[in-house]
């Protein structure tokens, strides 16, 4: 008993911890105390250091984290501030995936952009709230079970697009369960 209540406890300093940070990156960027700073840099490299930061909580999921990134693309991006944009997406969607599913992350060459798409297997986003994900604290009705502040994906969306870049969210189609994110940042 006293072994799951310390695994308990765990968790819970860590989803605390999780939201501070998420909470302090938020306030910092609103006042703008930070500044981003894109330059030219490789999107392989930031999105490696994004997907190591979920790879622990995927393994524990089982969930296979598979990347389609072929040759690497240069783009104008502040890579630690991207990182974080993505680490919160990446988080996303293993957080509202189920045991035993995958993650796909793929780059695609646009002629201005780079286009990165992260698709899962999760509860999926209905219509009408795929627009309202983006909003600061709003959680959805089929995610206010689980974990998460509301915060993440609002503040995905305010460091890409101070990047000159969007973000959105389609479905996967009618007979798979899941979302995928589009991440659009400017070539060099």
């Amino acid at each position: 008993e006293q072994e799951e209540f310390l695994e308990q406890e765990g968790r819970e300093i860590e989803k605390l911890e999780t939201l501070l940070r998420e909470m302090v990156n938020l306030s910092r960027l609103e006042t703008h105390m930070i500044q981003l700073k894109p330059r030219a840099g490789s999107i392989k490299k930031t999105i490696a250091a994004a997907v190591s930061q979920i790879y622990m909580k995927a393994k524990d999921k089982d969930i296979r984290i598979q990347a389609d990134i072929g040759e690497d693309q240069e783009i104008c991006h502040d890579p630690g501030w991207t990182e974080e944009a993505l680490v919160n997406v990446f988080d996303n969607a293993v957080k509202y995936s189920g045991e035993h599913t995958v993650v796909t992350i793929r780059v695609k060459p646009l002629i201005t952009y780079v286009m990165i798409e992260i698709e899962d297997e999760g509860i999926g986003i209905p219509q009408e709230e795929r627009t309202k994900i983006f909003k600061r604290f709003y959680r959805g009705r089929q995610a206010r079970c689980l974990e998460g502040s509301g915060v993440g994906l609002y503040l995905a969306r305010e460091i890409i697009e101070r990047q000159n870049g969007t973000i959105f969210v389609l479905s996967r189609s009618k007979t798979q369960a899941g979302s995928v994110f589009s991440v659009q940042l400017p070539k060099v």
